[in-house]
């Protein structure tokens, strides 16, 4: 079975002994860190281990250093060798400060090596009891069982070890997709195949993984494979469930608009400049030479509005506030359009894009004027559109006068065929009549040439005596 492999990664922060004495590629490293993890802070992260009892003592089974762990009292290990597989005692917990990373492996591989199931978005609710409850099924098969808290009062991440690989695949096929309660049927369980799960002072994702992000609404994974995820107009990314959950219109990020609200007439949304308040400005304004976006060689002024194509923003041109050149510094949205003439402007290759104009007679392409020759492309269209109406009149004469002719040949054409074929009847009438006859004159032929042979016996013999 070809899965995608994850990577679970514990970041912890710098502030451990086990970080070394160099203050200066602390520092160093400290800045780093800062520029790799952006606006994530650092937060508790606790590791419950409970361990089978087959398994021994679990304080052998940390993931952490051994600095943070929390050393358990020790519990009596039956040697009996009837025993069977459970949890009891404490569990082990590790305690650290920092960042929990999941990298998914960017291509799919064989996953007969794994052996760890990663439970995503437990409810909290659920405790470790209930849990060990929902997999009691499958308790013969489970090595280890980890808890993973990252200080989020309303889900965590579980991490289930199975013995054999056959077993972890036994349980992602009967548990994924199941909720864990029939009282909260929309918590279902959600898995991804674990590779290894590691610590390390760095968020530096390992080579060929790519980092999962996270729900801005539950804050959990986001991996296509597991659950739906869902993209809106600004570009940000949810959980198709989530975004069903939060009922409402606009982005939970950017409070951007989904469907924007009607408006008596179109403003700036920072300098609120209507149309009306630009033109009047632009009245007073000296004329600027030069090409540039909403003033060029195609004339179209430079005080006018432009709408973003991708997520609705209205800005002012460049020769006012320069809105909505501003906004493409800071979305990165490439086209908007030019409120009034419909024409669409490119931020990046800084020019207007032109639709392609296909002729209407024979489907063509064919160039199109800009708006400095708009009068006399308005007097080429009305002459064009006069000639094509006198074209389609000459051409409907025109096949009216071949539809007749066509008709009259076809008449001239028919009588011919009939004569043709009444002078064939005859002639194969009068073929047939000679044919006849000359059998008939060919057998009185033969029968005289008999009489002449004959007589001429009786000839012979006469003479003879």
């Amino acid at each position: 079975m070809s899965v995608s492999l994850c990577v679970l990664r514990i970041e912890i922060d710098e502030d451990l002994p086990e970080m070394g004495d160099n203050a200066a590629e602390n520092e160093a490293a400290k800045e780093q860190k800062k520029k790799d993890r952006g606006s994530r802070e650092s937060k508790t992260i606790t590791v419950e281990t409970y361990a089978s009892v087959l398994m021994g003592p679990n304080t052998d089974t940390g993931i952490l250093p051994t600095s943070s762990r929390r050393s358990p009292p020790e519990d009596s290990v039956s040697e009996e060798e009837d025993t069977i597989s459970f949890f009891c005692g404490n569990p082990l917990v590790e305690v650290t400060k920092g960042i929990l990373h999941l990298y998914k492996e960017n291509e799919l591989k064989e996953a007969e090596e794994a052996k760890t199931l990663c439970l995503l978005s437990v409810p909290g609710a659920l405790g470790a009891g209930d849990l060990l409850a929902f997999a009691a099924a499958c308790q013969q098969d489970i090595a280890h069982v980890r808890v993973l808290r990252d200080g989020s009062p309303d889900h965590y991440m579980a991490l289930l070890t199975f013995r054999t690989y056959q077993a972890a695949r036994e349980f992602h096929s009967a548990f994924d997709g199941v909720p864990y309660s029939s009282l909260e049927p929309h918590s279902l369980c959600h898995m991804a195949w674990v590779s290894r799960v590691e610590w390390a002072r760095d968020g530096t994702p390992p080579p060929s993984h790519t980092e999962l992000p996270t729900c801005p609404v539950c804050l959990e994974r986001m991996d296509e494979s597991v659950a739906g995820v869902l993209s809106v107009q600004c570009a940000h990314a949810f959980h198709a469930e989530c975004l069903v959950r939060w009922r409402d219109a606009r982005c939970p990020v950017c409070r951007c608009a989904q469907v924007p609200e009607p408006r008596d007439r179109a403003v700036c949304f920072q300098c609120e400049r209507s149309q009306e308040d630009q033109e009047e400005g632009e009245e007073t304004r000296d004329n600027i030479s030069g090409v540039a976006e909403g003033l060029g060689l195609d004339g179209v002024e430079a005080g006018t509005l432009w709408i973003c194509l991708i997520c609705g923003h209205v800005g002012c041109g460049r020769y006012e506030g320069g809105h909505a050149a501003k906004h493409f510094m800071q979305s990165n949205h490439t086209y908007a359009l030019q409120l009034g003439s419909n024409r669409v402007w490119d931020y990046a290759g800084d020019n207007f894009v032109h639709r392609l104009v296909q002729n209407k007679a024979d489907g063509k392409l064919v160039s199109w004027a800009g708006a400095a020759g708009a009068d006399d492309a308005c007097h080429e269209a009305c002459a064009g559109d006069k000639l094509d109406a006198a074209q389609l009149e000459f051409t409907y004469i025109l096949t009216q006068q071949l539809d007749s002719q066509r008709a009259f040949y076809e008449e001239k054409i028919a009588k011919m065929e009939s004569e043709h074929a009444a002078q064939c009847s005859q002639l194969q009438l009068r073929a047939t009549e000679c044919e006849a006859t000359s059998t008939k004159l060919a057998g009185q032929l033969a029968s005289l040439a008999n009489q002449n042979k004959t007589l001429e016996k009786k000839l012979q013999n006469t003479t003879a005596k």
